[in-house]
């Protein structure tokens, strides 16, 4: 008989020679869920009653004749694969055939784990790692990972996954393979968007890459992720790993045309300048000592991002959602000055410097902004409330 390969990770799919039956093949969810859980369990004999109470616990009339329909409609769907007996039929009970041998992704991702946790060689470490991330082909599929007797292996998986993907990272960045390094954190960060480890090493590796402009718009990527998928404050880490990288790009000695080179941004500016807050607090310092000193207006703006209902819910009002915040950020960049800088202060508050502008001035911009967002989102219940201030205030 011919072996069979069996893909777990990603999409579901059974692959005999030539023959593929995969998830859009079967179409039924519960078939599908019903196909796996025999075959993760091939080696057991199932009895009627076990599978009842985990696929049909909750249907009070004939589980045992649901039972039966799903594994002969599985025996007609497994016939794409051939016509062998795939599922074998015993007393009150059933069980994958035996004699027909299987090959999963799963399980030799299970072997390469065990294999990593035993050995204590750098070597064979780097390549049980880079073997593990290329088994991995993403977390088991979604219709299957709600299951209750599948839910510990999908973490568990992920979490074997990030471990080996780190480990690989941190051994890359000892070898100063840089670019692998970048590679590697873009493919965790698809797994766990919020890794400050990951995070973290991907700065470096621009960094070290000499991608410069690369690292600030990574930097402003990832305050995006962590507001997105937490709604917390930006990690500590990954901002003094970012004002590290900052410091070092002043050490040694250039020239004057090297320097302007590195300064200078790679695409002509357009639109508004949006920074980090460290970044943005000096900013905000020198202009507000050069407002002083020659007495030129300059202006600090605050928008706020709030529900209408703010005061008048008894219950603690709902935060606004990362897509309103997403909205307003593009109203501030189309209604501001290419001369202008903005940062993200917090889950819903942006800072905007507005150089050479009036008081009058700025509350124009204010209502412009309010009302561009206003276009954009409509009645829905949100509302932008603003401040603004002199920058002398600052001194």
């Amino acid at each position: 008989m011919e072996k069979i390969k069996m893909q777990l990770f990603g999409s579901f799919s059974l692959t005999c020679g030539e023959r593929v039956l995969g998830e859009k093949q079967i179409r039924s969810n519960k078939l599908t869920r019903l196909l796996v859980y025999i075959l993760m369990n091939r080696n057991c004999v199932l009895s009627h009653q076990k599978l009842i109470e985990v696929f049909w616990e909750d249907e009070s009339r004939n589980p045992e004749g649901a039972l039966k329909n799903a594994v002969y409609r599985l025996r007609n769907i497994l016939k794409a694969l051939g016509e062998e007996n795939y599922i074998s039929t015993l007393q009150d009970a059933y069980q994958w055939n035996p004699e027909i041998c299987v090959e999963s992704d799963y399980e030799k991702f299970e072997a390469l784990n065990k294999g990593l946790r035993e050995t204590d060689e750098e070597g064979k470490k780097k390549v049980f790692c880079r073997e593990l991330i290329d088994c991995y082909g993403g977390n088991v599929s979604a219709k299957l990972a709600i299951e209750e007797w599948m839910m510990p292996k999908v973490i568990w998986y992920q979490s074997i996954y990030m471990d080996a993907i780190k480990m690989y990272c941190k051994i890359l960045e000892q070898e100063k393979q840089w670019s692998e390094l970048e590679m590697n954190c873009n493919r965790a960060l698809l797994e766990d968007p919020v890794d400050e480890d990951v995070h973290c090493w991907l700065l470096t590796s621009l960094h070290k890459q000499k991608k410069y402009d690369q690292v600030i718009t990574q930097y402003e990527n990832s305050k995006k992720i962590f507001y997105r998928n937490i709604g917390i404050s930006f990690p500590k880490r990954i901002s003094e790993r970012f004002q590290k990288i900052l410091s070092e790009e002043g050490e040694g000695t250039a020239g004057l045309d090297e320097l302007v080179d590195n300064l200078r941004e790679a695409e002509k500016p357009t639109g508004t300048f949006f920074c980090d807050y460290q970044i943005f607090r000096q900013m905000y310092r020198i202009e507000a000592r050069r407002s002083e000193r020659l007495g030129v207006a300059e202006h600090l703006l605050l928008l706020t991002l709030r529900k209408k209902d703010f005061f008048l819910s008894e219950k603690q009002p709902k935060s606004v959602t990362q897509d309103e915040m997403d909205i307003l950020e593009e109203c501030i960049r189309s209604c501001l000055r290419t001369g202008d800088v903005a940062t993200r202060y917090s889950a819903a508050q942006f800072l905007i410097l507005l150089s050479m502008c009036s008081y009058e001035s700025g509350l124009k911009v204010a209502e412009r902004i309010r009302e561009g967002f206003r276009k954009r989102v409509g009645k829905n219940g949100v509302e932008i409330v603003y401040e603004l201030t002199d920058l002398s205030a600052g001194i």
